[in-house]
């Protein structure tokens, strides 16, 4: 039976299209999003950016801060990350009019009656946390930032970006769906003794968004949760041996525009401060010999085409990347925008049935011109349930 309403889903519209004027992009538009790691803009550099089907320029300042402004001059339309960052504002290095963080033009040196003042450019204010770059996007003052306070304590706090050709909802379904563990990801070293049974999973929603518990037949149970609008937090088995129980995890899940997105996942690694140079180490070694493999999206893309069998896909290292490979499989052989009017959920969906009927009820809400729900900007530690 399909068991997918869209006849909740608003009229030409779903939970794919998040470019302006969409209304899963205004939902989007609502919360702080994450876009960039701060370790990759470095001072008075800029990049150009492509988020929510809008190309933008993000800049970091003389004094450090970050900057997110529209992607061309309002002169000739040139491309503005291509110019020079002068002071807290940017130039742009075909005529050289200069444009602030907020977006005003404030210099026009080739035009001797300048008209600066009624010349500006879209900007959206940035924040930065736990070695991300945050942005808001939507109208009126932005909500509070998120706030993951166990994410804050003594350990090593590190993230990674990965970009996918494919709509950004399919990774955030999968990252909901605890029973794939065991299935998709038997061999894989993250997930600990969590896929050595199917779980039962109930779930519920909450003031911060989706609690998930997956109850094993030991009576114990797996908690991991979703932050609107795609965040989610889970536990993760320790890789090294300096690390004193399970990691913390957060993903960020941002769409490029339709047909691609990028994660940004953050890892809290409860390691003590004598054991951290060995930990660095130990994770420095990993990615060097990794990077000397073929590309575990080339893998993927093999098994894809009938080229290799799932079940012959090379052991790699500690095995830290066969989670990549995999998820990249299941996630890009449902296509680059899965059609979910073909499917055929079952109980065991039920976090997924929650997360679009939240959606959906958003969405209409926004249609209707009613209230949207306000959300927890926090959210508890995950459990191992192990």
């Amino acid at each position: 039976m399909n068991d997918v309403d869209n006849t909740s889903i608003p009229q030409g519209e779903d939970y794919a299209r998040t470019g302006p004027g969409t209304l899963a992009g205004e939902f989007f538009r609502q919360f702080w999003l994450a876009i960039y790691q701060s370790s990759g803009l470095k001072s008075e550099w800029s990049v150009p950016v492509r988020i929510l089907s809008e190309n933008l320029t993000l800049y970091r300042g003389a004094s450090g801060q970050a900057y997110l402004v529209g992607n061309r001059c309002a002169h000739r339309g040139t491309q503005l990350s291509a110019g020079i960052v002068d002071g807290e504002g940017i130039r742009c290095n075909y005529h050289g009019w200069k444009f602030s963080g907020a977006g005003q033009c404030v210099d026009q040196p080739s035009e001797p009656c300048s008209f600066a003042d009624r010349v500006k450019i879209k900007a959206y204010p940035c924040r930065e946390y736990l070695g991300l770059i945050f942005a808001y996007m939507g109208v009126g003052d932005p909500p509070p930032m998120p706030s993951y306070p166990h994410f804050e304590g003594d350990g090593v706090l590190f993230s990674h970006q990965l970009i996918r050709p494919i709509n950004f909802f399919q990774n955030l379904e999968n990252s909901i769906d605890e029973v794939h563990i065991g299935f998709l990801h038997a061999n894989s070293p993250y997930e600990g003794n969590i896929n050595d049974d199917v779980p039962v999973v109930t779930t519920e929603e909450t003031e911060f968004g989706i609690a998930q518990f997956g109850h094993r037949k030991n009576g114990k149970r797996r908690d991991t949760y979703y932050h609107p609008p795609t965040t989610t937090s889970w536990a993760q088995a320790p890789t090294y041996p300096e690390e004193m129980g399970w990691r913390d995890m957060l993903g960020f899940r941002v769409p490029i525009d339709d047909t691609s997105h990028i994660t940004h996942t953050i890892t809290f690694a409860k390691v003590s401060s004598e054991m951290r140079a060995s930990f660095l180490e130990r994770r420095k070694a990993e990615w060097l010999e990794l990077s000397k493999l073929q590309p575990a999206e080339e893998i993927a893309d093999l098994v894809l085409a009938g080229k290799m069998r799932f079940k012959d896909i090379p052991w790699r290292g500690n095995g830290a990347d066969m989670t990549r490979i995999q998820d990249r499989i299941a996630l890009m052989g449902q296509g680059v925008i899965a059609d979910r009017t073909m499917e055929n959920l079952g109980e065991a969906d039920i976090a997924i049935k929650l997360l679009r009927s939240i959606w959906s009820r958003e969405m209409i809400a926004l249609r209707d011109g009613k209230p949207a729900k306000k959300w927890l900007n926090s959210i508890p530690p995950p459990t191992t349930g192990l």
